[in-house]
């Protein structure tokens, strides 16, 4: 009996560090991935800019220099094309908010404490993903 106690209570535990596991590298997984993409369009971001910069000198150096740079149809496009690029980046970086924000609300019970179980006995329990929680706090604080 205290053997099968014991078993299934190993069991859950490896149940829940596996799942804890799996969630994290999910979640990471996404958040790589999404940054990879905000880097993209970053530069890309650059590569607008420095093609608006060579088109204003280019402007600049006519003769005689045209008096509204801004009027210019290259540069009135490569403007709006970063502005574009500038707001997918934001929504990148909104949705690696959000893809965390969804994994970590996954985990944790809708109580918002540490997650806890009835052990076999009765007895309330920290959960694994609960009881890390506590070792990286516990470590933050010694090393403090």
């Amino acid at each position: 009996m205290v053997k099968d106690d014991l078993w299934s209570n190993l069991k859950q535990k490896l149940r829940e560090v596996t799942t804890a596991a799996a969630d994290f590298t999910e979640e990471q997984a996404l958040i790589g991935k999404l940054k990879f993409e905000t880097l993209t369009l970053k530069r890309k971001i650059d590569g607008e800019l420095r093609d608006l910069g060579a088109r204003i000198l280019e402007l600049s150096r006519q003769t005689p220099p045209t008096a509204d740079t801004l009027a210019d149809s290259l540069v009135k496009r490569r403007i709006r094309e970063i502005g574009e690029l500038e707001k997918l980046v934001a929504k990148k970086r909104d949705d690696i908010g959000k893809v965390a924000d969804q994994v970590r609300s996954r985990r944790q019970p809708t109580g918002g404490g540490d997650a806890q179980t009835k052990n076999p006995k009765g007895k309330s329990t920290k959960t694994a993903a609960g009881k890390a929680k506590t070792r990286v706090s516990a470590t933050r604080r010694k090393s403090s």
